[in-house]
């Protein structure tokens, strides 16, 4: 019954549409899978508070997932049909044959790596014999570290530091507990680590991808199955409309982020603020005619300084992404 409501609200029970704009899905469901603990979740809460879903004739189920392979189960399962992914695990999912494709960017390298207040370490080298926290050894910013240590400091990290992999409330609660020596943080905890004046930034994603004098192109990307592109083209178009439209709010609306951010016990106005602004700087929300190549330079520039092992790929595939759903 909701299915048929929602194809009548939508006309498409009985009524011919003459005109194709704006994108209208098929009325069923489109199921998202995401982080919670971070910038993911804005999107997806923004397109339900606003019934963004509903104006394009869809409902998004948001699928809330603790960590990298529940998100890696779901996709390889079928269990969604949006996810979000870095081009590099992109093309590790094509290489290992699950057919997925990149249809939009969200961010650019917005994360940070954090340390204690008082910790000696200065640098990105000195972590060497240390206990670092990373998310996933598959994630883009994993290997931009490793890259920087070898190329800047003649040894890999992976095999000079004890790796502690893991969620992000985990490695922020070891932190905490001062098992780890330093950790890969998302953008959204980094400025509330800030303010509690236990910890501080070594550094940031942009300015390690700076020093490798690589261009600023997005690294995560909504990601698509392949099949369900294939065979739903407009209901991918009309996911990417509602999302850009909730970009477009998170851009203008303040209280959506003082709302979600309660709702992520981000209750400090100055955090808010600062997170809010962050992202708002680093938040793409299409593909443009420089992306692929920019993309392309960043893999081949790190493949030749880390290798393929470091990159899990020597290649990245063709149709790792497309601007035909935009």
């Amino acid at each position: 019954m909701k299915y048929v409501l929602l194809l009548a609200l939508c006309g498409f029970v009985g009524v011919a549409r003459a005109d194709p704009a704006p994108p209208k899905a098929d009325g069923g469901a489109i199921r998202l899978v995401y982080s919670p603990f971070g910038t993911q979740s804005f999107p997806p809460y923004v397109i339900k508070r606003f019934s963004l879903d509903k104006k394009y004739c869809f409902e998004l189920q948001g699928i809330p997932t603790a960590n990298a392979q529940a998100n890696n189960n779901a996709v390889q399962a079928h269990g969604t049909e949006i996810a979000l992914f870095g081009w590099n695990e992109i093309g590790l999912f094509l290489h290992a044959g699950v057919k997925i494709v990149g249809i939009a960017p969200f961010l650019t390298w917005a994360n940070t790596v954090m340390v204690p207040i008082d910790s000696p370490i200065k640098t990105i080298g000195d972590l060497k014999g240390k206990r670092v926290g990373i998310y996933r050894r598959a994630n883009i910013d994993w290997v931009v570290m490793r890259t920087l240590t070898i190329t800047r400091y003649g040894f890999d990290l992976e095999k000079a530091a004890t790796i502690q992999e893991g969620a992000v409330p985990l490695l922020y609660g070891l932190m905490q507990q001062n098992q780890l020596d330093a950790t890969q943080m998302y953008n959204s905890f980094t400025p509330e680590m800030v303010a509690t004046g236990k910890f501080r930034v070594l550094a940031t994603n942009r300015g390690m991808i700076e020093d490798l004098g690589l261009p600023a192109a997005p690294f995560l990307i909504y990601t698509a199955d392949s099949a369900y592109a294939t065979a739903h083209p407009d209901n991918v178009r009309a996911f990417l409309a509602a999302y850009r439209d909730a970009i477009e709010i998170l851009k203008t609306n303040d209280q959506v982020w003082i709302d979600h951010g309660h709702e992520m016990k981000l209750d400090n106005p100055q955090v808010v603020a600062l997170f809010r602004d962050e992202v708002r700087a680093d938040v793409i929300s299409r593909f443009d005619e420089h992306t692929e190549a920019d993309i392309r330079k960043t893999f081949d520039v790190l493949l030749a300084a880390a290798g393929a092992e470091v990159m899990g790929m020597s290649t990245l595939p063709e149709g790792f992404m497309t601007a035909n759903y935009q």
